[in-house]
């Protein structure tokens, strides 16, 4: 890996990368003919390099009597300082371009694995709330990524469709109920990421059925379900 071509991707000139990373070789300040030297570029073409790597904030000037010298700053902090600057330009940019209308999309798969991913991926996708309904012993897998979804500040709403006997499976966090009559041993997993995606399951191993879409009945039909859940514990004396 050359680094001056690395840092001419990042839209550094060639003269300045070179001159900067012929720098980081000494810790000590250097005179612009020193640094020429060094990097083996004529002393005329020196001076206005180092003038645009101090702009950039990739070397220090220091002023003296006998003429200014220089001193490389360390490219860990220029690669931070550039990161938020990147991060900040990017937001911009996001808050300014209109939102792409996405597609609805409707997935359907078979197999324990398949839906433990495609959870997974959604609770670490979830930003603003996460609706999730479960069955016994359908929502252990997702116990990690659902605790740090709610160390982040994701708001959620959990529906046991079992009514688990005390004390229950240990993941959902203050569970609505709903009684679906007998234990279902097939066990049902229904999640709504932010008003966007919703998964649906039923079954065990390698007979597990799954549907995953973006699709508004299914969310929207949810989304009544969970509400009237809450409305109804929230009335209760």
């Amino acid at each position: 890996m050359d680094p001056v071509q690395e840092l001419h991707k990042l839209g550094w000139t060639e003269l300045e990368a070179k001159v900067y990373v012929s720098m980081t070789s000494s810790s000590q300040s250097l005179t612009g003919y020193q640094i020429a030297k060094i990097a083996g570029i004529a002393r005329a073409n020196v001076y206005p390099a180092l003038d645009k790597l101090v702009l950039r904030g990739a070397i220090l000037e220091e002023p003296q009597p006998s003429g200014s010298r220089y001193q490389a700053v360390p490219f860990k902090l220029i690669s931070q300082a550039q990161l938020r600057s990147l991060s900040k330009s990017l937001s911009r940019i996001e808050q300014n371009l209109p939102q792409i209308p996405r597609r609805h999309r409707l997935i359907t798969a078979h197999g324990q694995d398949i839906l433990e991913s495609y959870a997974i991926n959604l609770v670490m996708d979830a930003k603003s709330y996460l609706d999730i309904g479960a069955s016994h012993n359908t929502i252990q897998s997702l116990a990690i990524v659902l605790s740090q979804a709610h160390d982040r500040g994701v708001a959620e709403r959990f529906v046991c469709f079992d009514n688990c006997p005390t004390p229950g499976c240990g993941v959902c966090r203050k569970p609505l109920g709903l009684s679906l009559g007998k234990f279902n041993p097939k066990g049902w997993l229904v999640l709504t990421k932010d008003n966007e995606e919703t998964l649906i399951a039923m079954g065990t191993g390698d007979e597990t059925e799954l549907v995953l879409t973006s699709m508004e009945p299914v969310r929207e039909s949810l989304r009544v379900l969970f509400s009237a859940l809450q409305r109804n514990r929230d009335s209760e004396p």
